[in-house]
């Protein structure tokens, strides 16, 4: 039997999904610049917008809004085709991911800004970089403005939460150093 759909609102969600067992979601920088298509792929056509993200080896966060349960679409979507191309190219064919993800809904401005942090410096807590500016597979560096963003994001809920304060990028930077 098939599990029912989540009941999505709109709102910021926060997602965060983990190969199953112990697989590596992306085993080269051709998995993850595959993987960012995908999440593009998946969810602009379904209006739900990518707010930031990172890629680790077993798991990915993203930060996205969406307008309804539609999310539950595109999360099955970008799952299965990424999943298919995945085992495909590396000759595998077991699941990818685990059987749910997390996904959490994000309900205040002290929360975002806490998600844009927790996101940010995944890779410093994995101790693969000492600054999370540092790592590629991120959109901490488009954030901060030292390169342009991989796949399209909104940036509108992070510039708000520093009040659309023009300096905003130098903000976020500090925020996720901390």
């Amino acid at each position: 039997m098939t599990r029912p759909t989540r009941d999505f609102e709109a709102s910021i969600y926060h997602i965060a999904a983990h190969g199953s067992d112990v697989r590596q979601l992306f085993l080269s920088a051709e998995d993850r610049d595959r993987f960012l298509e995908r999440l593009a792929l998946s969810f602009w056509p379904l209006e739900i917008r990518v707010l930031d993200y990172v890629l680790m080896g077993n798991h990915y966060h993203t930060l996205v809004f969406t307008p309804d349960e539609r999310l539950s679409k595109g999360l099955q979507d970008l799952h299965t085709k990424y999943s298919r191309e995945h085992n495909r190219r590396h000759g595998r064919s077991a699941h990818l991911f685990r059987a749910h993800c997390l996904t959490r809904a994000v309900t205040s401005t002290e929360q975002l800004l806490n998600a844009y942090r927790y996101v940010a410096r995944n890779p410093v807590r994995a101790n693969l970089v000492l600054d999370p500016l540092e790592w590629p597979w991120s959109s901490a560096r488009a954030h901060a403005g030292l390169e342009p963003p991989a796949i399209p994001l909104d940036e509108r809920p992070l510039r708000e939460a520093f009040d659309d304060d023009p300096n905003w990028r130098d903000r976020y930077r500090e925020h996720i150093r901390r």
